[in-house]
C-alpha cells in the first residue's frame, strides 16, 4: 500500500512541528537542555492533540547526541538507531490490548536490562487508563523507583481514571485543544505542498470540523483531496461532512424565529425526506444557532466563524431581528434534544416537539422563555403600543393596539400605558426590586400630574428613599412624564386588607388557632 495518510505523512519529527502546545514544548525543551529529566511523565488531553507525537520526539531527544534547540538532530548514531522500527530502546505499548497484570510484570522484569544503543530506555504506554487495577499495582513500584536508564511516558485521554498513586509519581502535562486558526494554517500549508487548490472558507470549515483535534481535521482534509480535481469550496466541505443543506437549515432557523410552527413541521418533513437523521439535523441546528449567537454578540464575529461573505450577511440579517435571550433559549432546547435523541425510540417526534416549542415561546414554561415573552411585550410598549378602551360601548376589557403613522394620540392620560412604560424603563435600568413592587401600585392622573398609590405602608416608605425616588423620576421622564407624586396608603384600606387576610387564615387553620394581636 503506497499511499500514506496525511496525519501519518506529516507527523512532526521535532518540537518545532508540535502545534498549539507551547507550554508543554517549552518545559520539555528546558529539561533536555539543562539535563533535569524526570523518570515518569503523564501526557493527557483530547485525541489528536499531539500526545504520542510529543512522546516519540521526547524519547529521541533525550537520547540524541547533539540536540538542536531541544529537538533530535536526526543525524547522530542514536537518532539513526531509533529511526529503525526494530529498535528496542524505545518501546511503545498499547495498554488497551496489553492491560493485564502479566504484561506489566513482564515489563517490570525487562526494565532492569540497560539500553542497547542509547542512553535511556524509554517506555511509551498509550491509553494507560485501560490498565486493570492489578496491573496498576504491578507498575506502581517500578514507576516510583525505576533504574537510572529508564524513562516512562504515560499517555491517556482520561486522566481521571488513573489511581492517585500513579498520578502522584508523574510529571503531568495537559495537552489543550488546538485553535481553529492554527489547524487551518497547517492544512493550507499541506494543500499548497500537495498542489491542491482551495478557498479560505473551505480550509476553515475543515479545521472547525476537527473540533481542536489535528488528527481529525487531517483525516477530513485527506478525504477532501480526493473529492474532486477542481478547487475545494465551502459547499464541497459541507457535502463531505454530510451536513444538511445550509440554505434549508438557515431557512429553518428563520422560520422558527418567525413563530410559524406549521412551516417548521413542513421544513422538517423536507429535511427528513432527503435522508438526514434527526440527530444530524439537531447537531446542524445547534451549530448554526451558536454561529448566530456569535454574530449577535461579537463585533469581530466573522474572524471567529470564517464564513463566506454571503453566509455571514445572511446570519447578520437574521440576528438583527432577534434578542440574545431568544437565541440562547432555542439553543438550550436543541442541546437538550440532542441528549434525548440518544435514548428515544421516536426521534422524529422528539425533534418536532422541540422545534415547535422553539417556534412558540408561549408553549414553553421555562423562565428564560417567559422573560423573552416579557421582553417582546416591553419592546412593543416602548415602540408606541397603548391600551385603548372602547368608550362608545362602555367596555372594560383592554385591547393592545399598535400606533400607526398619521394617527392622532388620545388627549386623555392613559394610566395603563404610563404604567407599562414605567415598568419597562425600570427593568432596563436593572431596578428589579422597584419593578416588582410597582406591579401592585395604582396610578392616577389629576390635573396633568401622575400620582402613584402604593397598597402598603412599606411600599410607600420604599418609594420615599431618595435614590429610589430618583430612579422612578428618571423612568417616568423617559416615558414623557415630568410631574409625579406618591400618595400615602389609606389606613382604612390597609386595615381592610388585613381583615381579609385574617379571614382567609381562619378558614385554612380554624378560628381557635388564629390569634390576631393589635
Amino acid at each position: 500500500m503506497s499511499y500514506l495518510a496525511l496525519y501519518r505523512r506529516y507527523r512532526p519529527t521535532g518540537f518545532d512541528g508540535i502545534i498549539g502546545q507551547d507550554h508543554v514544548v517549552k518545559t520539555l525543551v528546558n529539561q533536555i537542555e539543562t539535563g533535569r529529566l524526570g523518570h515518569a511523565y503523564l501526557f493527557t488531553g483530547t485525541r489528536g492533540t499531539g500526545k504520542t507525537s510529543t512522546a516519540k520526539i521526547f524519547a529521541k531527544a533525550i537520547n540524541c547526541e547533539h540536540p538542536v534547540h531541544g529537538s533530535p538532530c536526526g543525524k547522530c548514531a542514536a537518532c539513526k538507531a531509533l529511526s529503525d522500527p526494530a529498535n528496542i530502546d524505545v518501546i511503545e505499548i498499547d495498554a488497551a490490548s496489553n492491560n493485564g497484570v502479566n504484561e506489566i510484570r513482564e515489563l517490570r522484569d525487562n526494565v532492569q536490562f540497560p539500553p542497547v544503543s542509547c542512553k535511556y530506555k524509554v517506555y511509551i504506554i498509550d491509553e494507560v487508563h485501560m490498565l486493570t487495577g492489578a496491573a496498576f499495582n504491578a507498575l506502581l513500584k517500578t514507576l516510583e523507583e525505576p533504574p537510572k536508564h529508564a524513562v516512562f511516558i504515560l499517555a491517556t485521554t482520561e486522566a481521571h481514571k488513573l489511581p492517585a498513586t500513579i498520578l502522584s509519581r508523574c510529571m503531568r502535562f495537559d495537552f489543550k485543544l488546538v485553535s481553529t486558526e492554527q489547524i487551518a494554517s497547517l492544512i493550507a500549508e499541506i494543500y499548497d505542498e500537495q498542489g491542491k487548490k482551495y478557498t479560505k472558507e473551505a480550509v476553515f470549515a475543515i479545521a472547525k470540523a476537527g473540533e481542536g483535534s489535528i488528527r481529525d481535521a487531517l483525516s477530513i482534509a485527506d478525504t477532501a483531496i480526493s473529492y474532486g480535481d477542481g478547487e475545494l469550496t465551502y459547499e464541497d466541505v459541507n457535502e463531505i461532512l454530510g451536513s444538511s443543506n445550509a440554505e434549508l437549515i438557515t431557512q429553518f432557523i428563520a422560520t422558527i424565529l418567525s413563530g410559524d410552527s406549521g412551516e417548521v413541521l413542513r421544513i422538517t418533513e423536507s429535511l427528513a425526506s432527503i435522508g438526514k437523521s434527526m440527530g444530524v439535523l439537531t447537531k446542524d441546528l445547534t451549530g448554526l444557532l451558536r454561529d448566530l449567537l456569535i454574530v449577535k454578540t461579537c463585533k469581530t464575529a466573522n474572524t471567529i466563524l470564517g464564513l463566506p461573505e454571503y453566509r455571514f450577511n445572511e446570519l447578520k440579517d437574521i440576528a438583527a431581528g432577534v434578542s440574545e435571550a431568544r437565541i440562547i433559549r432555542i439553543l438550550e432546547i436543541f442541546a437538550e434534544t440532542e441528549t434525548l435523541l440518544r435514548y428515544t425510540t421516536h426521534p422524529r417526534v422528539v425533534f418536532e416537539t422541540a422545534a415547535v416549542k422553539a417556534a412558540r415561546p408561549e408553549t414553553d414554561y421555562d423562565i428564560d422563555a417567559l422573560l423573552a415573552r416579557i421582553k417582546a411585550l416591553e419592546d412593543k410598549l416602548a415602540k408606541g403600543c397603548k391600551i385603548v378602551t372602547d368608550k362608545a360601548d362602555d367596555k372594560t376589557d383592554n385591547d393592545i393596539s399598535e400606533e400607526t403613522d398619521g394617527e392622532e394620540q388620545e388627549e386623555s392620560v392613559n394610566t395603563e400605558e404610563i404604567k407599562g412604560k414605567l415598568l419597562s424603563n425600570l427593568r432596563k435600568m436593572g431596578s428589579e426590586m422597584l419593578w416588582n413592587t410597582m406591579q401592585s401600585v395604582k396610578i392616577e392622573a389629576r390635573n396633568g400630574e401622575i400620582i402613584l398609590v402604593p397598597k402598603a405602608q412599606e411600599d410607600y416608605a420604599l418609594f420615599m428613599i431618595e435614590i429610589n425616588n430618583e430612579k422612578i423620576r428618571s423612568a417616568l421622564n423617559d416615558a414623557g412624564i415630568e410631574k409625579f407624586s406618591v400618595k400615602e396608603p389609606d389606613d382604612e384600606q390597609q386595615l381592610s386588607e388585613i381583615d381579609d387576610a385574617t379571614e382567609r387564615l381562619k378558614k385554612i387553620f380554624g378560628e381557635d388557632i388564629v390569634i390576631v394581636k393589635h
